[in-house]
């Protein structure tokens, strides 16, 4: 017997594929929402301006350190150009952190900083740091210092988004200063699916006003 050839309407055309695979995608956002008792509006969430600023809600833009930490010591006064002040100083102790942070090169979306997490790590202690926006800085908590922008000629923008191209200064202060050669993690945490970025680092052995950190 001669074996039925199998007629062009019998296998998958590209068009049918594309409307499967699309379904099939539409299918498994919904049921992401149910389990999580969300709603589909969380996954498009706009900012004034019409952004549509919480892509990394899909495509998980992620945040990168610029350049090296810097550690302050923990005394009340100007660091780094921002006053910061410590309810109990102690200059042997390494009281703040400030880094530069940027989006990794090629993401398309923004990270909402007003809504970025920020956890202090030591030992087996480990306390949330919340954001403010008073100068001076009391700690613990911490703030956007400087909005640069790495195109020559360009401003960053006013608002709290980090968006492709720009990079924001960040100062962080915990509530328990780290003793000399004492290792800590800073996490950073944006609201959504993208990556935490955990930076550990160690205070020196001797702890100076102004120590690189790497």
């Amino acid at each position: 017997m001669i074996p039925a050839i199998p007629r062009p309407d019998d296998a998958f055309t590209g068009l049918e594929l594309i409307i499967l695979l699309v379904v099939l995608i539409g299918a498994t956002a919904l049921l992401l929402v149910y389990l999580g008792g969300g709603e589909i509006s969380d996954w498009a969430r706009s900012f004034p301006g019409g952004l549509v600023a919480e892509s990394m809600y899909v495509s998980g833009d992620a945040l990168q350190p610029v350049g090296s930490i810097i550690g302050f010591s923990a005394v009340s006064g100007a660091q780094g150009g921002t006053m910061v002040l410590y309810p109990h100083p102690d200059p042997n102790r390494l009281g703040s952190v400030q880094l530069a942070v940027s989006l990794f090169i090629g993401d398309t979306g923004a990270i909402d900083m007003d809504r970025l997490n920020v956890e202090w790590k030591s030992g087996e202690s480990s306390e949330p740091v919340q954001k403010s926006d008073t100068i001076p800085l009391i700690c613990p908590n911490w703030t956007i210092v400087k909005k640069n922008n790495i195109l020559p000629g360009h401003s960053a923008d006013a608002d709290n988004l980090l968006e492709p191209g720009e990079q924001f200064l960040i100062l962080a202060c915990p509530a328990k200063p780290a003793a000399p050669y004492q290792s800590f993690t800073l996490i950073l945490q944006p609201d959504g699916v993208a990556m935490p970025l955990p930076i550990t680092r160690t205070s020196p052995m001797r702890i100076m006003p102004v120590n690189n950190l790497g």
